[in-house]
């Protein structure tokens, strides 16, 4: 098994806890910039390298996007602390490596790295959706809704790559332009929802 495959898993798991559980938001957003660009990195082979800049890219501006809409936004941390984040994220991750594993005991032979890869991409697909699944439909609209959307974009164009394979240039772009869609219609929200709070504090 690719080492660097496992440390950028771990990194991406990392992250999204980071994002989805801490107080400030400026470390929420670095902690999103993190998943999303180990994300990006997750791969093996390397894509060209045209497609990984495009995806370092929108990982990047997916990132600065809701660390836009932090300022006036009420941040709400996770009620249950970073450790239970972290400890659902290694079980979801855990759950994806067990199904991947399953699902290529069937498949014909193959490329060993090819399947390793695919294993790993599962597994973090399904602890960012685990991760991002709770804000999105629990959290009040602001911030931590917004990470929680583009978390569960992230892990569903994960999971799609690990369960049907490398996608072609074509699709990569529109999967690069879909996570930026879904962070700036986040971000947009959570700008929208902060503005009345903020007419809400005057005399």
């Amino acid at each position: 098994m690719n080492p660097a495959l496992v440390a950028i898993v771990l990194a991406i798991g990392a992250g999204a806890v980071i994002a989805v559980s801490t107080r400030e938001a400026a470390a929420a957003a670095i902690g999103l910039a993190v998943a999303l660009v180990g994300s990006a990195l997750l791969s093996d082979p390397l894509p060209s390298a045209a497609i990984l800049a495009v995806r370092i890219v929108a990982a990047l501006l997916a990132a600065a996007l809701i660390r836009w809409a932090a300022p006036g936004s009420p941040r709400q941390y996770s009620p249950l602390g970073w450790p239970s984040e972290a400890l659902l994220a290694a079980a979801a991750a855990v759950s994806g490596i067990g199904l991947a594993v399953g699902l290529a005991s069937v498949a014909p032979p193959g490329d060993e790295r090819v399947l390793t890869a695919m294993v790993l991409t599962v597994g973090a697909g399904a602890s960012l959706l685990v991760l991002g699944a709770a804000p999105l439909v629990h959290a009040e609209p602001g911030i931590r809704r917004a990470i929680g959307l583009v978390l569960v974009t992230q892990a569903v164009l994960l999971l799609r790559v690990g369960l049907a394979g490398t996608a072609t240039p074509l699709e990569e772009v529109a999967r690069v332009g879909l996570l930026v869609a879904a962070a700036a219609a986040a971000s947009a929200l959570a700008r929208a929802t902060a503005a009345p709070a903020a007419g809400d504090d005057g005399p």
